[in-house]
């Protein structure tokens, strides 16, 4: 009677994409058939991917006690999903670079993106299909399909018939919010802003390529970057200001953003930001800042005048050695109280007024009804409408200011000074109304209003660590 041969070994890995063989050892003499390890596999219903001349191998040159890869699945390959290939720089960048000698480079600002017209802005590349694949037992794997992305919407460009090129079909200012891309126009003008040029009321960003010269103004709604100085002159932004010169303002210049204001220097100027300020030094300047001052970059210094921050200020030097009278405020601002309290006052008028209204409106329907009368075009009725709608717009305004207010308010809470080098006697440091009057030399400390008084810590130890 024949001897029974050893069972032949089959394993699949954990995810069953390979299957592995093992020949158990036999006599010189004998051999195994290829039927035999057919028959060894499709027990363990491996049935996919089987490698026959790894079998013939297996049993021509007697491969026995060891495990031989005898079969593979076919993997997935996913679809990749259709994607915009952008020919504009889509990260800009707010932040000045600090150079390694410390100082700051704002040139480095990066916050308006000029595209030409007739300039490729997108490119679409299609989604691709996936390779379904499957298992050494014959299960089947599904690819993931690659998904398809819809046009980009918005203005300032065309795209060709089939939605894969986008080009620019004006010149201006390109601004990307996720799938929606405008092309806004952008007033640029090489050279200064003087009497030549007039001054500048603009609907968008405008891009001053020299400087402006005193006496002049310039509005825009967007930005406004100036590679030169800023002289005695007017400067009004709804979006950031980025005097890449700084300004000169022979207490003359009057500069407001309802954003930030990103500045190299700033001297003898008015200036009021919503957002925060960041500049390499301040000299006897008025600023008022809604939100934090970073004076940032080797030897960044605050020196006379009277700077608030309400989220708090961080300066590397704090007036000077001739102990010049410099005010620096932060935190909860008188001045914020009563607009506070003046808007609310306002507020509660102009809602008792049109309460008022439309009462008496009312009355103008009764009064119809009774008597059957057609009271639409009543003069007295019609400037009562016209008076609910001035007051309605003007509640609405002041509604919006008091929000924008009790924000700021929110935002003072905590405020703190730091002056990360020195600080020098008459130096006034105040945090919500509360002086603090500087009779000596600090250097390292940090500011903040604890039980009724600003209180001063040090801060060596921090910048060590």
């Amino acid at each position: 009677m024949e001897e029974k041969k050893r069972e032949i070994i089959v394993r699949t890995s954990y995810d069953e994409m390979e299957a592995f063989v093992m020949l158990p050892v036999i006599p010189f003499d004998e051999s195994y058939t290829k039927d035999e390890i057919y028959a060894a596999l499709e027990a363990k219903r491996v049935s996919s991917g089987v490698d026959d001349a790894c079998i013939d191998r297996m049993i021509s040159e007697r491969i026995f006690g060891r495990e031989c890869l005898v079969a593979k699945g076919v993997p997935v390959v996913d679809g990749k999903d259709g994607y915009y290939e952008f020919q504009f720089n889509t990260d800009l960048s707010a932040k000045p670079k600090v150079r390694a000698d410390g100082s700051v480079d704002y040139w480095s600002i990066h916050v308006v993106e000029i595209v030409e017209e007739g300039q490729v802005i997108a490119i679409y590349h299609d989604p691709v299909d996936g390779k379904n694949g499957c298992t050494v037992t014959g299960k089947p794997l599904n690819a993931k399909r690659g998904r398809p992305l819809p046009p980009l919407t918005g203005r300032g460009f065309d795209r060709s018939e089939d939605n894969h090129v986008y080009t620019a079909n004006t010149t201006g200012k390109i601004e990307k919010n996720e799938s929606r891309i405008m092309i806004l126009e952008v007033y640029e003008i090489f050279g200064n802003v003087d009497m030549k040029t007039g001054n500048v009321d603009f609907r968008g960003d405008v891009i001053v390529h020299g400087n402006v010269t005193p006496g002049m103004k310039i509005h825009a709604t967007g930005t406004i970057t100036v590679d030169g100085t800023v002289e005695a002159c007017t400067l009004e932004a709804g979006k950031d200001i980025i005097l890449r010169g700084g300004v000169l303002g022979a207490n003359r210049a009057v500069i407001k953003t309802k954003a930030n204001l990103y500045a190299k220097f700033m001297e003898y100027a008015t200036i009021e930001a919503n957002g925060s300020i960041e500049a390499s030094s301040a000299l006897d300047c008025m600023i008022t800042c809604y939100d934090r001052i970073y004076m940032s970059g080797k030897k960044a210094n605050i020196i006379g005048g009277v700077v608030y921050a309400a989220k708090g200020i961080e300066v590397d030097c704090c007036g000077n050695e001739t102990e010049l009278k410099t005010r620096v405020e932060a935190g909860v601002h008188r001045t914020l109280l009563k607009q506070l309290y003046d808007l609310q006052e306002q507020v509660n008028e102009d809602t008792q007024i049109i309460e008022k209204i439309n009462f008496g409106l009312q009355q103008f329907e009764e009064m119809a009804k009774e008597k059957n009368m057609d009271v639409k075009n009543d003069e007295r009725r019609l400037a009562l409408l016209r008076a609910r709608i001035m007051r309605q717009a003007q509640l609405a305004t002041s509604t919006d200011k008091v929000k924008q207010l009790n924000e700021i308010m929110e935002r003072a809470k905590g405020a703190k000074i730091r002056v990360i080098h020195e600080i020098f006697p008459g130096v006034s440091v105040v945090i919500d109304d509360i002086v603090l009057n500087m009779k000596d030399y600090q250097e390292s400390v940090e500011f903040e209003e604890n039980a009724g008084k600003v209180r001063m810590f040090s801060i060596k130890d921090e910048l060590v660590g």
